[in-house]
């Protein structure tokens, strides 16, 4: 039995909120369980977490979990659409933000024939003071259908970061593309691997860097399919994938799971978010399988 198959099984604390959509206690987090007729999706409460997200008619999920993720309290999930926020990377501790680490709320639910529509939100409060002592709001709407939609929006008198670090599932990393990248980028790890075109990125080693001037629209072909990603607001793509070595290291990783994924991150990063008290400042990705 899969992850995905455990999640959509369990029952425990069911709670019925409308007839695609349920509420369930999963070891020691709370998730919403969408099984629409144009999807199937889950996300976790604790950190705003979309998990993963299957169009009818597709095999396997377009974003994608790792069979090792961890429901731990206080602890990052493996896979999925991460949220980092309000920095990213090593900016401060916990790594990549406290957003992704602490519960948010269910502000609102709708299901139509299109899918399902939801708003989470995350205030200041007692678990988020240890980390960050300013005043905010921060709400997700997301939406789960056919295609799959994330608005991350702040506000609040501060400057953040953020990346939605999401995780998109492929047949195999070895004959992976991804373009519309730009040619200008931020190299993290020591040893390059060069495009040999400019904006596209293959994949024969570990890859981590910040494209700085991409595309709007970022393709990722797998031979299999084609996934569409939209940013919207941003400012960079982050790309990632840890290959062999590295994977080792990530115990919430199986051998060779990094074959199956490669991130693709809408990031606010070189250009932070810069939020009031009475504008709100949006950014966000749409992401579509294209036939």
């Amino acid at each position: 039995m899969t992850i995905i198959e455990k999640m959509q099984a369990t029952t425990s604390n069911q709670v019925i909120l409308t007839h695609s959509l349920k509420r369930v206690n999963y070891e020691e987090h709370t998730l919403l369980l969408i099984t629409h007729p144009k999807c199937h999706a889950a996300i976790s409460l604790q950190g705003g977490h979309l998990l993963y997200w299957q169009p009818t008619g597709e095999n396997t999920p377009i974003i994608w979990l790792s069979e090792n993720a961890q429901f731990k309290k206080h602890v990052a999930i493996r896979g999925g659409m991460p949220i980092c926020w309000p920095w990213f990377g090593q900016a401060g501790n916990p790594a990549h933000g406290f957003a992704r680490i602490v519960d948010w709320t269910l502000q609102s639910h709708q299901e139509t024939e299109n899918g399902i529509d939801i708003v989470l939100c995350l205030t200041a409060n007692e678990q988020t003071q240890p980390y960050w002592q300013n005043d905010f709001e921060l709400s997700l709407h997301l939406h789960l259908g056919e295609t799959c939609s994330a608005e991350l929006t702040s506000l609040g008198n501060f400057d953040a970061t953020s990346a939605l670090h999401t995780y998109f599932g492929i047949d195999d990393i070895s004959h992976t593309t991804v373009s519309g990248l730009g040619e200008n980028y931020i190299e993290k790890l020591s040893t390059e691997n060069i495009p040999s075109i400019a904006g596209k990125m293959r994949f024969n080693q570990e890859v981590d860097r910040i494209y700085t001037q991409a595309d709007a629209i970022t393709l990722i072909n797998d031979n299999h399919r084609t996934i569409e990603i939209t940013h919207h607001n941003y400012s960079d793509v982050v790309v990632w994938n840890p290959w062999t070595e590295k994977s080792k290291t990530i115990k919430d990783l199986q051998e060779n799971s990094y074959r199956h994924f490669v991130c693709a991150e809408t990031c606010r990063i070189n250009q932070p978010i810069h939020s009031t008290s009475q504008q709100k400042t949006p950014y966000g990705v749409k992401i579509a399988v294209i036939k």
